[in-house]
């Protein structure tokens, strides 16, 4: 499938995995709690109720029902992209810092240092590495516009961002930021893969 932006949705709201091609879990410990990485379909989703914490970044367009405290951002898929996102937890002190960044197709690591990693009929990839218990990567690679999209997540305090610096040298580009906060009072959110 070809596509010319990504979309990443970050909510304190949950959203049902039920009739989406989950690819493959891991299962692990994000902050102190429960936490589930997913790849499914062309995407990556990551679930972490107790927090509450819930990730989908998509190739597709989401048809999603706006919620409080939900976040859409959208990335462009093109080389020196760098977008930075900050979602806070509506009743927990700390918040996701969320850093992705497009680097060149050539950059994918080798699939063997990642915690879940699976290999699409198109020779694209969608990778998990869960770092620490405060930290994980996702990898996105799309052969067709010769890019790799790596997203950093890091835990921490809002004010707290000098680790979002910590990502390899080569990956250090300008910033380019198209962020959407959507807010109304619907609980439900709809997401196709």
């Amino acid at each position: 499938m070809s596509t010319n932006e990504l979309y990443l949705i970050q909510s304190d709201r949950p959203r049902s995995l039920d009739g989406i091609d989950v690819k493959t879990t891991h299962e692990t410990v994000l902050y102190a709690h429960p936490a589930a990485f997913h790849v499914v379909g062309e995407s990556h989703a990551v679930s972490v109720p107790a927090l509450p914490f819930y990730e989908l970044f998509s190739c597709r367009p989401t048809r999603t029902e706006q919620t409080p405290n939900t976040a859409i951002t959208t990335v462009e898929l093109s080389l020196d992209i760098e977008v930075n996102i900050t979602h806070t937890f509506e009743n927990h002190p700390k918040s996701v810092h969320t850093t992705v960044r497009t680097e060149p197709l050539a950059s994918f690591p080798d699939t063997e240092s990642f915690t879940i990693v699976y290999k699409f009929d198109t020779d694209a990839y969608t990778a998990i590495k869960c770092i620490s218990q405060s930290e994980y990567r996702t990898y996105h690679t799309y052969p067709e516009h010769d890019l790799t999209v790596i997203s950093y997540h890091q835990v921490g305090s809002p004010l707290n961002t000098e680790s979002l610096d910590a990502i390899e040298p080569n990956t250090q580009w300008s910033l380019t930021d198209t962020y959407y906060l959507f807010q109304n009072t619907t609980d439900e959110l709809s997401i196709y893969v």
